[in-house]
């Protein structure tokens, strides 16, 4: 065999299994892309959500870090809750209407009651996951596990400067398209990392779980009201 012809096939051989991992390599994003898609619908056609979470935030500013544990509910856009276990009593509660904030743990006496809008930074779910595509550049980043789950892992890209996030990841278990774990970056720079466990959709939940009673003795500091504003 002429060395030419030796180099010539060589070369068809490189090539062809560098079209079949650039084959397997597409195959997987697309494969990952349709999982987002499968997400977003799961989310988007759930009566309701209810899971166990461990939440983390970073201030990069004040280079602290603090952990909180509890349970999360949601019915729909606006309407979630984030219940403490850890600090206990904590809540955050956003009824449709109004955001509610009650920290017992480190402002006593006093729930801070907010426009509903205020609650869009936290209404995770509704704002990652509702038509992700049309609101965010998304790239999709290798595989990892997340408590034992195999999850694909997207990153997210807000495409408008007015976004609550100025960078986003979602990790989505590759068996059931549930999310298991997502972080946001805000424009102040701090980072909010989410892990659920326990994820549960179109379970009854329970009453009470969407709406914030002001316990007794507790004032309201009613933000709309001190800015000269009606809550709709």
């Amino acid at each position: 065999m002429s060395a030419t012809r030796h180099c010539t096939m060589r070369a068809m051989v490189v090539s062809s299994f560098a079209l079949s991992a650039l084959g397997a390599q597409n195959s997987r994003l697309s494969a990952s892309d349709s999982l987002l898609d499968r997400a977003a619908r799961a989310y988007t056609s759930a009566r309701s959500i209810r899971a166990q979470f461990e939440q983390t935030l970073t201030n990069p500013n004040t280079q602290s870090t603090h952990t909180a544990r509890g349970e999360f509910f949601q019915r729909g856009a606006l309407h979630f809750a984030f219940r403490f276990s850890d600090p206990a009593g904590d809540a955050i509660v956003s009824d449709g209407a109004a955001l509610w904030i009650y920290l017992p743990s480190n402002a006593k006496g006093q729930v801070l009651k907010m426009p509903g809008q205020a609650g869009a930074g936290l209404d995770f779910l509704t704002q990652l996951l509702t038509t992700p595509r049309e609101h965010y550049g998304v790239s999709a980043l290798p595989d990892t596990t997340v408590g034992g789950h195999q999850v694909a892992v997207f990153a997210l890209a807000p495409k408008k400067p007015a976004a609550p996030f100025s960078r986003a990841t979602l990790w989505v278990g590759r068996d059931d398209a549930l999310l298991w774990q997502l972080e946001t970056v805000e424009p102040s720079g701090l980072v909010r990392r989410v892990r659920f466990t326990s994820v549960r959709t179109n379970v009854d939940l329970p009453n009470g779980a969407l709406t914030f009673v002001v316990p007794d003795g507790v004032r309201v500091v009613d933000q709309a009201m001190l800015m000269g504003a009606k809550l709709p």
